[in-house]
């Protein structure tokens, strides 16, 4: 009779070290948690190396051809860039839809524009009326490109909504 139950196949000639139960489940730990180390480090190191260019859209962008721009008259909402394009007897105007209070998207709405995140309030031009945004919603300088193409840039901003216009034809 073996002293062991596992010891029934046990093969006297074979070379193998045996491996007691309490062993193979701390090696267990030991590989799970260096298998979680890793793919921790792993996902952080990776999303360090991918440039942060593919993340942020561009600040100069391409809205369309005049023709096709004017055509459109009223305001419309650009979700890709969160902006706003208006267009008025042949003007255009570009304003931001990012909320100056914590970065929401701003809504449309009869008087103006409502912040659904946090409650706050503008009027037709931007200017917060209440709500806890600090700043007025800002208007984006507006240009015809080598291309032909109306570009808008960002990095460029008017809170004068009467300047903020841009004629192409002009």
């Amino acid at each position: 009779m073996p002293k062991y139950r596992n010891s029934l196949n046990v093969d006297p000639d074979d070379k193998d070290p045996a491996i007691s139960r309490r062993s193979f489940l701390a090696l267990m730990g030991v590989g799970a948690c260096i298998l979680g180390a890793g793919q921790l480090f792993g996902a952080s190191f990776l999303g360090f190396l991918y440039p942060n260019a593919m993340k942020i859209p561009p600040s100069v962008f391409a809205i369309g051809r005049p023709d096709e721009v004017l055509a459109l008259e009223g305001k419309v909402f650009n979700p890709q860039q969160k902006v706003f394009i208006e267009t008025q007897a042949g003007k255009i105007r570009v304003q931001t839809a990012v909320c100056t209070h914590l970065g929401c998207t701003v809504n449309m709405v009869a008087t103006g524009y409502a912040c659904p995140c946090h409650g706050s309030t503008y009027d037709q031009y931007g200017r917060n009326t209440g709500g806890p945004a600090p700043l007025p919603l800002v208007y984006f300088k507006v240009f015809l490109g080598a291309s032909g193409d109306i570009m808008v840039d960002k990095s460029k901003t008017t809170l004068d909504w009467a300047d903020a216009w841009f004629s192409p034809i002009a």
